[in-house]
């Protein structure tokens, strides 16, 4: 059987894992059109829907949490009911980007200003985060309920995405905490952010944003950058995400908004860009 794969990000390499033993896999589709002709487990980024009449295919996995309007988006491209396959991985590994996690944290090993991931889902970056900074009292942000109403009107707004509120809601604080393995390092703020982190009085080496909209990334710019420790990294997750516009103009705006521009480091996991705080900040025009 021959299958494409939608979504050539980790939750589809995470697809590729699952079924490569039991189906030819013949390449990935992805809406992001740098990803075209890549090359990703060794297996080819045909590009977007569009290239579909071009390929001879049996089944197409959706690799992707916003599976439902990647399916509208087949099915109105002609693909059949039967032919689309929605079976995600409930966990995902990012090896590229835990990898650099592991190498960033060697840096700063003894170091014991906070860490902090706000978007923590199910916690299994936040597990490696724990591990990674074990002086470190990692805090964790998040609803553990899936997006907000509030921000979902948002973003639909902003984008006409389609992102809906039941993203993201099979998760809890205990599933996430059974993944720690330094739990007594860990504090949870259950809630909508920014309003859980007003009574924080931290300095940080090292954040993982990953909140996916626009409204909650720019809060979070606002809220940690400033806080961030010289050198440190504030990692945006989802930055090369072709179906989250949302994320860069929240990088972009927040520029706008602080005159700072921003530096920027890629991490090699085509998702997520790293914001180098830097000792004096460089201002629009300088």
């Amino acid at each position: 059987m021959k299958v494409l794969i939608y979504g050539a990000g980790q939750t589809g390499v995470q697809v590729l894992r699952n079924i490569q033993n039991c189906c030819d896999v013949i390449g990935f589709l992805d809406g992001n059109p740098e990803k075209k002709g890549m090359e990703i487990e060794q297996i080819k980024v045909f590009g977007n829907i569009e290239q579909l009449d071009q390929l001879d295919y049996d089944k197409i996995y959706i690799g992707t949490v916003f599976w439902k309007s990647v399916k509208e988006k087949l099915l109105h491209a002609g693909v059949r009911e039967e032919q689309i396959v929605v079976e995600l991985p409930e966990d995902t590994v990012a090896s590229v980007r835990n990898t650099w996690l592991a190498c960033y944290g060697k840096l700063y090993s003894d170091s014991t200003l906070a860490v902090a991931e706000a978007g923590v889902y199910r916690g299994d970056f936040a597990a490696v985060i724990n591990r990674c900074f074990p002086r470190s009292v990692l805090h964790l942000f998040d609803t553990f309920e899936g997006f907000t109403s509030n921000d979902v009107a948002i973003e639909n707004k902003r984008y006409a995405s389609g992102i809906e509120t039941e993203c993201f809601q099979n998760t809890s604080v205990d599933l996430v905490m059974s993944k720690m393995p330094s739990p007594d390092h860990v504090v949870i703020h259950k809630g909508h952010f920014p309003e859980t982190a007003y009574d924080l009085e931290e300095t940080f080496i090292f954040v993982n944003l990953d909140f996916d909209l626009y409204q909650p990334v720019l809060e979070g710019l606002r809220y940690f950058y400033p806080r961030m420790a010289a050198g440190a990294v504030l990692l945006v997750h989802d930055y090369y995400h072709a179906g989250l516009p949302g994320i860069k103009d929240a990088i972009e705006d927040y520029e706008t908004e602080t005159g700072i521009k921003l530096v920027k480091i890629p991490i090699g996991d085509y998702q997520s860009i790293g914001l180098v705080k830097i000792q004096h900040e460089r201002c629009w025009g300088d």
